[in-house]
């Protein structure tokens, strides 16, 4: 069992402890925890693996590109600059570089647009084929690319540090509109037990549980959006 599933059946068991105390009901606390299980294993985890998967891409791609020209812009050899801007390779990115061993440069950087699915990485190509057809200056050729691809590289970090701070408030917010439902169940736990009669309450309860998995829904829709042209190979 991986590392997020772990996280995902904590955290359901948290959410299900607190439907139990807050309505004293089985079914609701059973209806809850099994829905947010399911939720999490079956959509957020998928989202979240795709997110990473597509921001580790963006982060090879961009270290590729910009090794590659600054070492061909030196050495004026493909097989040279491929090895320099694979060098650092780790991760998915090491596996698919492995299992090009057999091909020559060009089959490998033509292969590799299928693996970054990104239109900066076919303007990267073209530059490069036209620097080999043509000659002249790479670095003036490649100008724009380089300075595309750090700004999508920069707008990347920029975008997932924003993502954690406001991750961190949309989990206080929550946290504390819990921490409210429970306040009320304890301390004025003679009241709270009379509503917990009517079936009108509990229907209120179930809803604010489901609001509670909307908003997370929400979020994570937003958090993982990467608005980055890609190449549709």
């Amino acid at each position: 069992m991986n590392k997020s599933i772990i996280y995902f059946v904590i955290f359901s068991l948290l959410i299900g402890v607190v439907a139990f105390v807050a309505s004293n009901n089985i079914f609701i606390t059973i209806g809850v925890f099994a829905v947010y299980l399911l939720y999490f294993i079956l959509i957020i985890n998928k989202k979240l693996k795709e997110y990473v998967l597509k921001c580790e891409r963006i982060h090879h791609c961009y270290h590729f590109i910009n090794s590659f020209l600054i070492a061909l812009s030196v050495k004026d050899s493909l097989d040279e600059s491929y090895i320099s801007a694979t060098s650092a390779a780790n991760g998915e990115f090491k596996s698919i570089l492995d299992e090009l061993r057999d091909m020559d440069t060009i089959e490998k950087m033509d292969y590799l647009r299928k693996y970054f699915n990104l239109a900066i990485y076919k303007m990267f190509l073209d530059v490069v084929n036209l620097y080999l057809d043509q000659g002249g200056s790479l670095l003036n050729m490649a100008d724009s690319v380089m300075a595309e691809s750090t700004r999508i590289e920069e707008t990347l970090n920029k975008s997932s540090a924003s993502s954690k701070r406001i991750f961190f408030e949309f989990v206080i917010l929550w946290v504390l509109s819990l921490a409210v439902l429970l306040f009320m169940r304890f301390m004025i736990s003679d009241f709270y037990t009379r509503m917990l009669n009517s079936f009108i309450f509990l229907i209120l309860l179930v809803l604010f549980f489901v609001l509670i998995l909307f908003s997370i829904h929400i979020f994570i829709i937003r958090f993982t959006s990467i608005y980055v042209k890609e190449d549709k190979v």
